[in-house]
């Protein structure tokens, strides 16, 4: 996984988004990007309390865990979920005239999904929750177990820095990581892309179930990011 910084101005200013100023930026109900689609429609599984992620060998890399766990960091004035579920890379006409049972069951896992959360901070609190992120990026290349919600330890064997998405506009910073994930024996990537604009930040964990099983690459669009980040930057 990768972090890489794009510092730039105060963004938005010191003030922390009220709840109705959050859910107005965020992305909306059913918007397709990407060619994949944004819902509202999640639930509290998706997207766990930070009390309840834990790397507790590392505690440094909790930070990276409750991202890739699909929480947020520090203590938000408010927060908005989302989830993109992005369009499937192999179609029926693709499996050809026959596809057997299993040829189907794998193209109806091989698309992209992202636990999108937008949380508002105070500007200077903002900061310190992206310092933390990169900082766990650095320090916990090696790999980290963590528990999230009493569910079953998650073994995360490496963390890789990565570049931000290409052409990126109005982010004031930007971390980046590919974490490799072990399942049931089997190895794959989760793309990790956190943004800050001014005191808001949008946390973008992805999966694929495909890449889990066959441990080949996937992209997290960045046009998803981009979207948000266009909204965004309409408050200031």
């Amino acid at each position: 996984m990768s972090a890489s910084a794009v510092e730039g101005g105060g963004g938005a200013g010191v003030a922390a988004l009220s709840a109705e100023g959050l859910e107005a930026v965020a992305l909306e109900e059913g918007k397709v990007v990407a060619g994949g689609t944004v819902t509202a429609q999640v639930s509290d599984r998706d997207f766990p309390n930070l009390g309840t992620v834990s790397a507790k060998k590392k505690p440094v890399c909790t930070a990276l865990a409750a991202v890739q766990a699909g929480s947020v960091l520090g203590e938000p004035a408010s927060v908005v979920r989302r989830m993109w579920l992005g369009p499937q890379e192999t179609s029926e006409a693709d499996l050809g005239a026959d596809p057997s049972d299993e040829e189907l069951a794998n193209a109806a896992l091989d698309s992209t999904t992202s636990f999108v959360s937008l949380a508002s901070y105070e500007q200077r609190a903002a900061k310190a929750v992206m310092a933390d992120i990169g900082r766990a990026v650095e320090e916990c290349a090696s790999g980290f177990v963590y528990t999230a919600a009493g569910e079953d330890p998650v073994e995360t064997v490496k963390v890789r820095k990565a570049a931000a998405p290409t052409g990126l506009r109005g982010a004031d910073e930007v971390v980046a990581a590919t974490l490799t994930v072990e399942v049931g024996g089997a190895k794959g990537p989760v793309e990790v892309v956190v943004v800050r604009h001014g005191g808001t930040i949008g946390y973008f964990p992805a999966t694929s179930l495909a890449s889990q099983a066959t441990g080949d690459a996937f992209t997290l669009p960045a046009a998803l990011v981009q979207a948000q980040l266009t909204r965004l930057t309409k408050t200031g």
